[in-house]
């Protein structure tokens, strides 16, 4: 894969060539790749989207924690967010108003909330999550079988080294996986 030459600049401030040759890593480049890479496929999903979708598409990850953990809470889903209390109250309040989750009291804490995901709650996710689906497909559609085996094979592996113990997808499998807890665990990345 031929990378067209970027400057950058090095933990110490100085510019540094990030293409196979010059003086940065081959680990530095991975991760300005990876970089790039997701910051493109951000750009790339808002701007396919409509207008709806892109005020929403980026909280697609917390509606994925109410549906697969019902009845979590404000606080337990800001943990599995890595997002303040306070905003994940004021998109549960804006969800709340578009029917896409229910609220509900605790029974002995009044000031607990329990927060699940409705019927057109998943409706609507699983309409966000196929816009930006078709949206990916069209950009890969271009790219050679060739090349599409390479990008293939260089996320198996990614996803190998960043979950080794993570089911993978096609059934490949890098280790044995570990159970799934039972609520939401606070992502290591916050």
């Amino acid at each position: 894969m031929n990378v067209r030459p970027r400057t950058v600049r090095n933990r110490a401030g100085a510019p540094s060539q990030a293409s196979g040759g010059g003086n940065a890593s081959k680990e530095d480049i991975v991760v300005l790749l990876l970089q790039l890479l997701l910051k493109a496929l951000r750009e790339h999903a808002r701007q396919a989207a409509n207008t709806e979708l892109r005020q929403m598409w980026v909280y697609l990850p917390l509606l994925r924690q109410l549906a697969e953990h019902p009845g979590i809470t404000v606080n337990e889903l800001a943990r599995a967010g890595c997002m303040p209390k306070s905003q994940v109250s004021v998109l549960i309040a804006r969800f709340a108003r578009l029917g896409i989750v229910r609220k509900d009291a605790d029974e002995r804490d009044s000031r607990l909330v329990h927060v699940s995901i409705t019927p057109e709650g998943r409706r609507q996710t699983r309409r966000w999550r196929a816009i930006t689906r078709h949206a990916l497909l069209r950009t890969l559609q271009p790219l050679s079988d060739d090349q599409r085996a390479l990008i293939v094979e260089g996320l198996r592996t990614l996803l190998s080294a960043l979950q080794p113990n993570a089911p993978h997808p096609f059934g490949v499998h890098a280790a044995v996986p570990q159970p799934r807890e039972p609520r939401a665990q606070q992502s290591p990345a916050c």
